[in-house]
């Protein structure tokens, strides 16, 4: 199984850490561990989460207010991760990813 983040997922991903980074380099890592804990749980059994809209579904980082929304291709085994959001921001915001 192999995934791969979305362009502008990476690029939140990166800000979030460094935004955590900024707080304390300890908090920073910690994040940079929830969302590979996060991605290892979903490569597993990427069907576990809830589905949010076709053929998309979500999964909560733990002790952070972040979401990873992903699609998954049985048929391909590949992942694709479209949005590491900040629960704080508007919800659909990423939403167009999907048909790019």
């Amino acid at each position: 199984m192999t995934f791969d983040f979305h362009p502008e997922a990476r690029e939140e991903f990166h800000d979030a850490s460094h935004r955590y980074e900024d707080r304390s380099i300890f908090a920073g890592d910690r994040f940079v561990n929830a969302v590979r804990a996060a991605v290892t749980s979903i490569l597993a059994d990427p069907l576990r989460y809830q589905v949010v809209d076709e053929g998309i579904r979500v999964c909560r980082l733990k002790k952070f207010p972040f979401r990873l929304y992903y699609s998954f291709d049985a048929r391909d085994h590949f992942i694709c991760i479209y949005a590491v959001m900040d629960e704080k921001r508007r919800p659909n915001y990423w939403r167009n990813r999907v048909l790019e």
